[in-house]
Parts: structure tokens; sequence; C-alpha cells
């Protein structure tokens, strides 16, 4: 591992201190690591450009399971794995492990918000790191 030095005001160091006991990290280093690979995944996603890994949550009516099944299959190199539960009488969650190009999982994403049914589509950038 490289050893890198940095110059830092005193002002941002101290709330880098004070966010490191709150977040329970152990050093500035692992603090700013953690900082630098959250900072290159939202670039891969916002530049729609490498590999993420990603959670997608999708609220929607039981009605419309059928067209969420039809993109679910147009989808499935980029899905991982899918966990589906019943919230209600008339409403399910649907989770999916999303791993694969930034653009085709936002694609995805996107297409899942159209769907007629679907009241909430909601994810998680988890890494750029794969």
């Amino acid at each position: 591992m490289s050893i890198i030095s940095m110059s830092i005001n005193d002002e941002l160091l101290d709330k880098l201190d004070k966010l490191l006991l709150v977040k329970g990290f152990s050093t500035r280093s692992e603090i700013i690591r953690e900082a630098l690979r959250n900072y290159i995944t939202t670039e891969v996603w916002e530049k729609e450009k490498g590999p993420l890994v990603v959670t997608g949550m999708v609220i929607s009516n039981k009605k419309s399971e059928s067209p969420l099944n039809t993109i679910h299959h147009k989808y499935e190199h980029v899905i991982e794995t899918t966990l589906h539960t019943h919230l209600d009488a008339k409403n399910c969650l649907e989770v999916f492990i999303l791993k694969g190009d930034s653009k085709e999982i936002k694609d995805f994403l996107t297409e899942l918000i159209g769907l007629t049914g679907v009241k909430a589509v909601r994810h998680a950038l988890l890494s750029a790191e794969v």
C-alpha cells in the first residue's frame, strides 16, 4: 500500500477527526479511503462508465408483476439476485442486487420507474470496485 502526504487546514482536520469518532473509524487513513471510494463510485454512476454494484428497490402493486418480470428478463445480465416480499394485500417490495455496467443499471432502474403500478424506485450505490 502506498503512503501519501496531504495538506489540510485545521478547521477541516477538526471536522474530520470528529466525524472519525462518530462513524467509528479507527484512523484518518480509513475514513479518507472510504471517502475516496464513495467519490469514485459516484463518478462512475454519474458518467455512466464502468462497473458498479448497486441495490435497486421497487414498491409496486401486485398487478404490475408481469411487466416487472418482462423487464427483469431483459436485464438479467446485470441482475445478480432478487428478493420479493408482499408488503400487504395490494403492494409488493422487490429488491435487486445489480452488478455490471453503470449505464445498463441506470437504464434498468429508469425502465422500472416508467411502469404502470410502480409506486417508488430507489437505489443505493455500493461500489465501483467489484
